[in-house]
């Protein structure tokens, strides 16, 4: 009995009916790592470690060590720098400072002059404003009643010999007394604003205005004031013409007819053409005479240096955008110049502003090729002549730098304007 017992059992766990060993369950996975770690000898101890820690890190990235004479050159480098900055700033300091002491030199002496009050006195408590001034001076009052109106006494008063003034006694005289021309001012006149429009209602306005105008010229038509148009007949539609026109008899001479009709809207498109050009340079001709004659201006600035490139970038750009002729010579990169303009008024007295007001010569810029500033104290520029030109040598605008005088006389020569070589001249001196 046992033995069935025992024998039934072993059949059962034999097979897929094995029972599983628990070490390879899931729940006990990591149970023989757990049990035997870092019990292997072949293993390192750096192995051993977390993979976070410092020591692993340090280890993998090993040693670094610095080249002889690194620390030094950076070190070295950034020294340098900084002696540059401070030697920058300490020049930036001292042109600020002769600017300056300029400007007080140049107020004291205007306050000296009387030009400007002295603050240190305070004289511009003096100065009198605008709401200050009385209407009526004080000794004009008494001739002046509450409307400032002229009284009566003083209107018709006759003048008399000097004997009788002796004797008898007169009001003061008012001849002397100048009163401004009263202007009348119309408030009733409607002022019109002007109406911008864009591109595309300027071209429904003028298209609707031709409507208009046809519409009109056909009504004339149908109403028989106007005669009715010879139809159009063109090389293109002769053909198709003739085969719908019963009435044409010679074909021969209809042909010459229609072609002496297409010479003629030629010629009379030519001659219309040609009159519109005419009255064009006409009036243009007209506007430039109103404008003080067709003649070209021309004016001609000294300056004493042009060594800064966004000056020069300045006035060639503004010179080619005005549309001006000439040239500007200077004799090398440190010598004085010339700037000849030739020109509209308009763009030459815009030109003018620009360089005698707007740009300011005397200012100190930074030397991109050596890092230094350079100091620009005393320059200037100022108009030298100006005139009409009948016949303008000059091409276009251009910038050249002349190596000596003899090359400055010689390329003014080119353009018929030697003269100039004398008033350069004198305006260095």
């Amino acid at each position: 009995m046992r033995k069935n017992i025992g024998g039934n059992n072993k059949s059962d766990n034999r097979g897929l009916k094995t029972a599983i060993n628990p070490l390879l369950l899931s729940s006990n996975l990591n149970l023989v790592s757990k049990q035997y770690k870092g019990q292997n000898p072949y293993l390192s101890t750096s192995q051993q470690r977390t993979p976070d820690s410092k020591i692993r890190k340090r280890y993998e990235l090993g040693l670094r060590f610095y080249e002889k004479g690194e620390i030094s050159s950076q070190v070295e480098q950034l020294r340098d720098e900084q002696r540059k900055e401070l030697e920058r700033e300490r020049q930036r300091t001292t042109i600020e400072q002769q600017k300056t002491e300029r400007e007080n030199k140049e107020l004291s002496i205007k306050i000296a002059k009387g030009e400007l009050p002295d603050l240190s006195l305070g004289e511009d408590k003096y100065i009198k404003t605008r709401k200050e001034v009385p209407k009526v001076e004080w000794w004009d009052e008494a001739y002046l009643d509450d409307d400032m109106k002229i009284k009566e006494k003083y209107v018709n008063q006759e003048i008399e010999d000097n004997e009788s003034d002796d004797d008898e006694k007169y009001g003061p005289s008012i001849q002397y007394v100048h009163h401004p021309v009263p202007i009348k001012v119309d408030t009733n006149k409607e002022i019109i604003a002007k109406v911008l429009l864009t591109k595309d209602e300027q071209k429904k306005i003028r298209r609707n205005k031709r409507k208009m105008l046809r519409e009109e010229k056909e009504t004339r038509i149908k109403l028989g004031l106007d005669p009715k148009p010879e139809p159009k007949v063109k090389l293109s539609n002769m053909m198709s013409v003739y085969e719908n026109d019963a009435n044409i008899v010679d074909p021969t001479k209809w042909e010459q007819a229609v072609k002496e009709q297409v010479a003629l809207r030629k010629r009379k498109h030519l001659e219309e053409n040609s009159k519109r050009h005419d009255e064009a340079k006409q009036k243009a001709k007209s506007e430039d005479s109103q404008n003080g004659g067709s003649d070209d201006i021309c004016q001609v600035f000294w300056f004493k240096r042009l060594t800064n490139p966004k000056l020069r970038y300045k006035i060639n750009m503004n010179s080619k955008q005005l549309s001006l002729r000439g040239t500007c010579l200077r004799i090398g990169e440190q010598g004085p110049g010339i700037m000849v303009i030739v020109g509209r008024e308009k763009s030459c007295k815009f030109f003018k502003k620009l360089v005698t007001r707007r740009v300011t010569w005397d200012d100190a810029y930074e030397d991109k090729t050596t890092n230094t500033i350079v100091d620009m104290t005393g320059n200037y520029c100022k108009q030298i002549w100006e005139g009409y030109l009948d016949n303008c040598r000059f091409p276009r605008w251009f910038m050249k730098v002349c190596e000596d005088e003899t090359d400055f006389s010689n390329t003014l020569a080119q353009f018929n304007a030697q003269n100039l070589v004398s008033i350069f001249k004198q305006s260095n001196n």
